[in-house]
């Protein structure tokens, strides 16, 4: 699914002004207090048809995460480089995201941006700039993509939150 303008902006809204690195590293934490206590089956309960369950959308971010990791590492690696999208939905089908176990879910998804955090706090100022070329929103730099999973990371946890108190 291609990232739409009005998606990116969203995201991009919710990590504006903030220390993106602190966003990512309590976004664990986060998660692991949202889910704490719930059960297994309504953790892989939909809140409507064609919508990600709370396991789903770990089993996402994990995945997710992966594919940020190789990016992030071109970009640095090789500027300029190109950067493949991803179809979410292709990915969910073929991980089989729904009979994912969300507790598990989260334990990947914890050690990749554990790895990730550590990696970007220890780059160089020309580090963070360095860029590659993505083929859905095209020129980006390790700095915005690490924004941007800053607020892909908030608008997962506010969707979380509000199929949680239903």
């Amino acid at each position: 699914m291609p990232d739409t303008a009005q998606y990116l902006e969203r995201i991009k809204s919710l990590a504006d002004g903030k220390d993106v690195l602190s966003l990512q590293s309590g976004t664990s934490r986060s998660l692991a207090r949202l889910i704490d206590g719930v059960s297994a089956e309504r953790l892989r309960e939909r809140p409507q048809v064609g919508k990600w369950s709370v396991a789903e959308i770990l089993a996402h971010l994990a995945e997710d995460e992966i594919a940020t990791a190789w990016r992030y590492r071109q970009m640095i690696e090789s500027p300029g480089c190109s950067l493949a999208g991803f179809d979410q939905d292709l990915w969910a089908r073929l991980g089989e995201y729904a009979e994912r176990d969300a507790v598990q879910s989260l334990r990947l998804f914890t050690l990749l941006r554990e790895a990730n955090v550590r990696m970007l706090e220890s780059l160089s100022p020309d580090e963070w700039q360095r860029h590659g070329i993505h083929a859905e929103r095209g020129s980006i730099t390790v700095q915005d993509l690490a924004r941007h999973m800053a607020g892909h990371d908030t608008n997962h946890l506010e969707q979380i939150r509000k199929i949680l108190s239903r």
